[in-house]
């Protein structure tokens, strides 16, 4: 899973899954190196014409966690200290070299939430292709 994917999964998980990602490492050792701090970030998007164009300012939250020497960092759009949190964890214990019993453990939470999250897009998707109107053209036109 790439690091923009958990960010996706994390910031679109409700708060019950949130808290029950953080409850996975309530038994581990993690040092929380920058508690969670609200700041600004430029959106930067690229135009038509491939130029970058700044959309404004957009609220953040971060977080920066070690577990075992490896730090990991998270950055979750607007005011969400507990996801910042729950990112950077992950974050940490992922990148982690050394073997641990709560790597895996976290692989399969994230599988299961994927899976959930997919879920409920392909049910969006459903409920949107409902609603798509072919337009016939009259003959001649």
């Amino acid at each position: 899973m790439s690091h923009a994917d958990l960010t996706v999964l994390i910031n679109t998980m409700d708060e019950q899954q949130v808290e029950s990602l953080l409850e996975l490492f309530a038994n581990e050792e993690l040092t929380v190196s920058r508690p969670p701090r609200t700041g600004l970030v430029m959106l930067t998007v690229k135009d038509c014409f491939e130029t970058d164009f700044h959309l404004g300012e957009v609220l953040v939250t971060e977080a920066r966690v070690v577990f075992r020497g490896c730090e990991g960092y998270g950055m979750i759009p607007g005011e969400a200290p507990r996801r910042a949190l729950a990112r950077a964890a992950a974050d940490a214990v992922l990148r982690c070299s050394e073997p641990t019993g709560i790597q895996k453990d976290l692989r399969a939470f994230l599988e299961r939430e994927e899976a959930i999250r997919e879920t409920r897009l392909a049910e969006e998707a459903a409920l949107v292709a409902a609603t798509k109107v072919n337009f016939d053209l009259m003959p001649g036109a």
